[in-house]
């Protein structure tokens, strides 16, 4: 899919330069830590004439064990693409080497409506006009982020990723690759070519000095091979509308129409960013894509809906949802569905301000809102918490770290500490021992060669990394190796914060 960068507020300080799609990122290749080494250009069946190739950024050919192929596609009304992403073999059995035979580079322009039509067949929907898709989709499409495998001249498999500002615990941003469309054609599967692609975009993020790629995984299996560990949880909300409010929260609600929706929200969403850790920003693309003002051939086009603003008692913005109404009926009585999946809010205010909106409406029945924090604090706001109903709660954002000390003293931490860490990383990019001092809050983390307090996996600390799961669990489970069983409650302390990571655009 193609959620793109960043949304043009303070929050996302590289903005200009991260929703100009049609910049190319510089890569010295010498800033990539290659693992196993890449494959000369001689060793290429055929010339290659147009984009970057992997030799050409100086990234690895992975070791067997990492050949796994897969497909990703997207649950993102912000993005469009379709679903049907699944695990292609990676549960056991023999992994197939790499195929060098196939070309894996960056796209070119005239590329795109391939490159559109082949993630539609990896993804059984097949695209019916990839011209005008392609079109549609130049706004969020970064064309040197834009990786395809080539048999011959046909485009044979997928990856793509878009550069965004991800809030971190304290609320600072930092610059993180968000990766999507990663598929292969059923024809070309256990060829190498997803890892391929997939350590391919990861060494650019790399190079390119973002600390960290994420992306929502269509199953759980996929990408903990690549580093990504499950850092954010999200539900499902429904609600019984005869739910009442504990006490009646002061502020104004105002119904708006798209176009001045359009011109609030991003102020809005720039709010709420900054108050919400794992949230990715977003850009006038993405933000007319999921109003429905722009709208893509290759999905369903966002149904006509209702858009609100609500304001705090000194009248500034402090929360929008879009929602649409079913109607239903029975035995001539209205019992109407509410469905939201844009609700945003910059505090607790503006939460209970959308809230108390949508449980005002009349000749509705049921009130279902997706994509929200397991933490929201609904079901203690109303008189009856049992009226309120979580449904699906599951994994949503995926982390990978590339750069650890930059990563762990970006963030703020709950108390003050001293704790040593070693991390493997079979790509390379995160692996080594770091004392992580916190102070105050404030961190700073650098390797160091003193006696490793834990050790984990590159993909258990991106899970640890945003709070959303304690070192105590972690270590239960067998993923953190202590010598002193009481240093995983010092990071489980350090570690937590007081709110779930939260991350509503799905992409």
């Amino acid at each position: 899919m193609i959620d793109p960068p960043t949304d043009g507020t303070a929050v996302a300080a590289s903005a200009d330069t991260v929703g100009a799609v049609d910049a190319v990122d510089a890569v010295d290749a010498g800033d990539v830590a290659p693992v196993v080494q890449a494959p000369s250009t001689a060793a290429r069946t055929r010339p290659q004439a147009a984009g970057r190739d992997t030799a050409d950024l100086g990234i690895f050919t992975p070791s067997p064990d990492l050949i796994v192929e897969s497909q990703d596609g997207d649950r993102n009304p912000i993005s469009g693409d379709a679903g049907g992403r699944r695990l292609d073999e990676a549960r056991g059995g023999p992994f197939s080497l790499p195929d060098m035979t196939l070309d894996v580079r960056t796209i070119t322009e005239d590329e795109l409506p391939a490159f559109s039509a082949a993630w539609g067949l990896g993804f059984l929907h097949p695209t019916e006009d990839a011209e005008a898709d392609a079109k549609a989709r130049r706004g969020g499409t970064v064309l040197d982020r834009t990786w395809a495998g080539f048999d011959g001249d046909r485009i044979v498999a997928t990856t793509r990723s878009f550069p965004v500002a991800l809030t971190v615990p304290g609320g600072a941003a930092v610059d993180v690759s968000a990766i999507t469309s990663v598929s292969t054609l059923s024809t070309h599967r256990r060829r190498g070519l997803a890892t391929r692609l997939m350590t391919a975009d990861l060494g650019a993020a790399r190079a390119r000095g973002e600390v960290a790629a994420v992306l929502h995984a269509s199953e759980w299996g996929i990408y903990g091979r690549f580093g990504f560990g499950p850092a954010s949880s999200e539900c499902t909300l429904v609600v019984d509308a005869a739910a009442q409010l504990r006490e009646p929260v002061a502020g104004s609600a105002e119904l708006v129409d798209r176009d001045t929706a359009r011109a609030l929200l991003p102020e809005i969403y720039a709010g709420y960013l900054a108050a919400t850790s794992g949230e990715i920003s977003r850009n006038d693309w993405a933000f007319d894509l999921s109003l429905g003002i722009l709208r893509l051939p290759s999905r369903d086009r966002v149904k006509p809906g209702f858009h609100v603003i609500v304001r705090d008692v000194e009248g500034r913005a402090v929360g929008f949802c879009r929602y649409e109404v079913e109607d239903r009926w029975e035995q001539s009585r209205a019992r109407h569905l509410v469905s939201s999946s844009l609700f945003v809010a910059v505090n607790d205010t503006g939460t209970a301000l959308l809230w108390q909106h949508l449980l005002s409406l009349d000749l509705v029945a049921e009130i279902r809102v997706e994509v929200r924090p397991v933490d929201d604090p609904l079901p203690y706001l109303v008189t009856d918490g049992r009226q309120v109903r979580r449904h699906e709660p599951i994994d949503s954002l995926w982390l990978r770290l590339l750069d650890v000390p930059a990563a762990l003293s970006a963030r703020r931490y709950r108390t003050s500490g001293r704790l040593m860490l070693e991390v493997a990383d079979r790509l390379g990019y995160g692996a080594g021992r770091f004392v992580l001092s916190v102070a105050d809050g404030a961190a700073t983390c650098e390797p160091t060669d003193e006696p490793a307090d834990l050790t984990m996996d590159i993909s258990t600390l991106s899970s640890l990394y945003l709070g959303g799961v304690g070192a105590k669990t972690l270590h239960r489970a067998g993923l953190i190796e202590v010598g002193d069983p009481a240093l995983a409650d010092v990071a489980d302390t350090m570690f937590g914060w007081g709110t779930a990571p939260s991350c509503t655009t799905m992409f």
